[in-house]
C-alpha cells in the first residue's frame, strides 16, 4: 500500500457518522423526540418537539430474519413507494418501516400481510420469538432452534398481533444449545441439550489425550478436559505410562463442550431435548433485570411439530396470562407469588433438578436429564 492511500486511510471519521444514513426527516429530528401513541400494537407514532411526526410499522420476519433477497426488496419497495426510504432491523429481529402519516402506515400494514408478515409486537403482546441459527451454521447445535422458532410462531401469532392480549411485554429466546446464542435474559428460554452424559471411543479418544502421563504430571491437561465446566471430564495417568478418561456423570451438565474440541466424544441424539427457563429480562421496570431460572429441567424436541415444546410453552404463557397483575412481566409475577405457588398453578412435579430458587438466586442450567 503506498504512503498516499494509508495516509487517506488515517482521515476516516470514527467513530462512524450513523446519522449520515438516516433518512433526513428522521436526522434532522435526533434528540428531539417528545412523546408517542400506538396505532394498535404493531404501528407507532413518534412526535418530535419541531411538529414532525414519523410513523413505524413492526413487521414479524422469519428465524434468525432469513429472507430471501426477492423479499427484501419487495420491503425495500414498499419502504420506498409508502415510507420514507427507511427500514430498521432490530435486535429481536423484526423488521421496522419508516413512513410520515398513519394512512400510508396503515397501506404499508396491508402490503406486509399481503406477502404474509403479521405486524404487531409493541405493547402488552409478544415482541419477539429470538433463535440462534443451530444446524444452518453451528457445529455445536444439539435441537433445531429455528425450526421450533418457526412452530411457536405459528401457534403464538394472536399473541404477537395483539389479537390475544397479554399482561405485559413477552419474548422468548430458542438456543439449539447450552451456550444459549439464542439469549438468557428473556421470559421464556428454550435451551437444546443432550439429556445424558456423553460416551467415547476408547481408542480415538487417545488423539483428545497426551500421549504420556509424564505430560499430566508436568502440568499439561487436555483441551476435552478443560473446557468442561463443571470439573465432569477427569484424566489420569494409568500404570503402563498412558493417559485415561473419566466421565463422571454425576456432575455433567451435558453442555456439548467437550464434543466441541474433540471428535471422539459422542452424546446420543436420541435422549436430545430442551430446558424450559423462565422469568428473565434486561428490563429495568418492575423488579430490575433479573436472569432466567430453570423449571423443566427436560422437555422432547419432537420434529416437526414439536408438540411437547409448544404446549408447555402455552401452558406457562396462559397460567401467566390467568394470574398477573396489568403491566407484570413473568419475572416480576413469580417474584411476587413465589416459587412454589408458581409450579402449582403450573401442575408440574418438582425435583431434585427444578427445586424453587429466588430468581435473585442461583440460575442458569444445573443438571439434565428426563423428569
Amino acid at each position: 500500500m503506498t504512503a498516499d492511500k494509508v495516509a487517506e486511510r488515517l482521515k476516516k471519521k470514527l467513530p462512524v457518522p450513523y446519522t449520515e444514513w438516516l433518512p433526513e426527516k428522521v436526522r434532522r429530528n435526533v434528540g428531539k423526540w417528545v412523546d408517542r401513541k400506538y396505532h394498535g400494537y404493531g404501528i407507532i407514532e413518534h412526535i418530535s418537539a419541531t411538529g414532525d411526526r414519523i410513523f413505524t410499522v413492526k413487521v414479524g420476519t422469519p428465524p434468525n430474519f432469513r429472507l430471501s433477497t426477492d423479499t427484501l426488496k419487495k420491503f425495500v419497495d414498499i419502504a420506498d413507494t409508502l415510507g420514507i426510504g427507511g427500514i430498521k432491523i432490530t435486535r429481536n429481529g423484526n423488521l421496522e418501516i419508516l413512513t410520515d402519516s398513519l394512512d400510508k402506515a396503515l397501506k404499508i400494514k396491508e402490503e406486509v400481510e399481503k406477502m404474509g408478515f403479521p405486524v404487531g409486537g409493541w405493547g402488552p403482546t409478544l415482541w419477539s420469538i429470538n433463535s440462534c441459527t443451530a444446524f444452518l451454521t453451528c457445529t455445536t447445535a444439539v435441537v433445531d432452534a429455528p425450526s421450533i422458532t418457526k412452530v411457536l410462531y405459528d401457534h403464538l401469532k394472536p399473541y404477537f398481533t395483539g389479537e390475544v392480549k397479554l399482561p405485559a411485554k413477552l419474548r422468548i429466546n430458542v438456543s439449539g444449545c447450552p451456550s444459549a446464542c439464542g439469549g438468557f435474559t428473556t421470559d421464556i428460554n428454550i435451551v437444546g441439550h443432550y439429556g445424558d452424559a456423553p460416551t467415547y471411543d476408547p481408542e480415538r479418544i487417545k488423539l483428545c489425550l497426551p500421549k504420556s502421563a509424564k505430560a499430566l504430571e508436568m502440568g499439561h491437561v487436555p483441551e476435552v478436559a478443560e473446557v468442561c465446566p463443571t470439573g465432569a471430564i477427569r484424566v489420569f495417568g494409568k500404570p503402563d505410562g498412558t493417559v485415561g478418561l473419566e466421565v463422571i456423570r454425576p456432575k455433567c451438565i451435558a453442555c456439548g463442550r467437550c464434543r466441541d474440541v474433540c471428535d471422539w466424544i459422542d452424546f446420543d441424539q436420541s435422549k436430545a431435548g430442551v430446558a424450559i427457563l423462565v422469568g428473565g429480562k434486561a428490563s429495568n421496570t418492575g423488579r430490575g433485570p433479573m436472569p432466567s431460572i430453570q423449571v423443566i429441567p427436560w422437555v422432547p424436541a419432537i420434529p416437526p411439530e414439536y408438540r411437547e415444546i409448544v404446549a408447555v410453552v402455552k401452558k406457562i404463557i396462559d397460567v401467566w396470562r390467568t394470574n398477573a397483575r396489568e403491566g407484570e412481566r413473568i419475572g416480576d409475577w413469580i417474584a411476587r407469588i413465589g416459587m412454589e405457588q408458581f409450579y402449582k398453578l403450573l401442575d408440574i412435579p418438582v425435583t431434585k433438578w427444578n427445586k424453587p430458587v429466588t430468581l435473585a438466586g442461583e440460575f442458569g442450567i444445573r443438571q439434565f436429564g428426563p423428569i
